[in-house]
């Protein structure tokens, strides 16, 4: 079996016609047969994920694997084509010296960004998701990412930080641009956002030089690309240096740190372009499809391809969803889809 770094790139997908209001093939919604419109509104995603009544957002980032006995690339599946389904023969891909390998295999598990799987890397008529699916879906949010290196000490921060701004239903709004129940607007950056805060070096020093802090902050913003990339000491795009800047304002101002700005000595951010041209993720989003009604549970994206034998999908874009505990559940569902194991129990450890 070989599996796809989520930094590499994999594989696979189809189109298929649904039978009934619901497609359990391509966990699409027929929506002409369905007629109150409150409900077709629900199904098509005007109904967001609520982290005040669920719970909040999962840092950025996601379970990765190798491609075993190669170096990362350019990867995609081939297909061996036959009288009846195609099936996977194996993988291509790029080294870091630009020089093309194959490597035999009959599983493919393709553990990165499904939208970028299923349009980039196959043909369309092997797509089980293609642009038409991408178009009626909602993708989460992204974030501008803040690292910072911090002279001194920070007591008033804890191992893990939460400010949460008074108007967190409007900012989430703002993010995926809704301005009520069937409404839509342009999506925006909330100001001030509710951010989180870690300050590792509370409970490990040796992740920063003696008398120094770690400090990582997570900035929830809109899934859009053109937003920016980040950068070092402040020279990434202008407007992600500019929530950078508000972020470590709001920090200081919040948690009574009036120094902290000034007591910075290494800056590093990441923002929405970084996301899609460096891990290819849909929009540029930092976790996936948004945890919408139609979008979760056994209504989100499958893990197996129903166009490509043997080509099967793991991590935050596909069955169960996002956040880090989900994705390594839905590598142990693929584990499970190979084993024929169809219990819904865990599986025994160790593996």
């Amino acid at each position: 079996m070989t599996t796809i770094d989520d930094q590499a790139e994999a594989a696979a997908a189809v189109e298929l016609e649904p039978a009934g209001p619901y497609d359990y093939d391509t966990h699409e919604f027929d929506t002409n047969v369905i007629d109150r419109a409150e409900l077709r509104r629900v199904l098509e995603g005007e109904v967001e994920y609520d982290p005040a009544r669920h719970g909040g957002l999962q840092p950025a980032g996601s379970a990765t694997g190798t491609v075993e006995a190669g170096e990362p690339g350019e990867v995609a599946p081939v297909a061996a084509s036959t009288k009846r389904k195609p099936k996977v023969s194996g993988i291509q891909y790029l080294d870091a010296a630009g020089t093309a390998h194959s490597l035999e295999a009959d599983v493919v598990v393709a553990a990165t960004d499904l939208e970028h799987v299923e349009t980039t890397m196959l043909l369309p008529e092997l797509q089980t998701f293609p642009d038409s699916y991408w178009k009626k879906k909602t993708a989460g949010p992204s974030a501008v990412l803040i690292y910072l290196g911090v002279s001194g000490s920070l007591p008033e921060l804890a191992h893990h930080t939460l400010f949460f701004t008074k108007s967190w239903k409007e900012d989430f709004g703002k993010i995926f641009g809704k301005a009520g129940f069937g409404r839509r607007k342009p999506t925006s950056v909330p100001s001030p956002a509710s951010i989180y805060v870690c300050r590792p070096s509370a409970t490990d020093a040796s992740v920063a030089p003696e008398g120094s802090e770690n400090i990582f902050v997570l900035v929830p913003i809109p899934a859009d690309p053109s937003i920016g990339h980040g950068g070092e000491d402040g020279n990434g795009s202008a407007q992600v240096e500019a929530i950078a800047d508000e972020a470590i304002a709001q920090i200081g101002s919040w948690a009574g740190i009036d120094d902290f700005a000034s007591r910075i000595t290494v800056r590093r951010t990441v923002g929405p372009g970084d996301f899609k041209d460096d891990l290819n993720t849909w929009n540029g989003t930092a976790l996936g499809p948004a945890h919408t009604l139609g979008q979760s549970a056994f209504f989100r994206a499958g893990n197996v391809s129903k166009k490509v034998d043997g080509l099967l999908y793991a991590g935050g874009s596909t069955i169960p969803g996002i956040g880090l505990p989900m994705c390594l559940i839905s590598a142990e569902l693929v584990i499970k889809r190979l084993r024929g194991d169809t219990s819904t129990t865990a599986l025994p450890e160790p593996l």
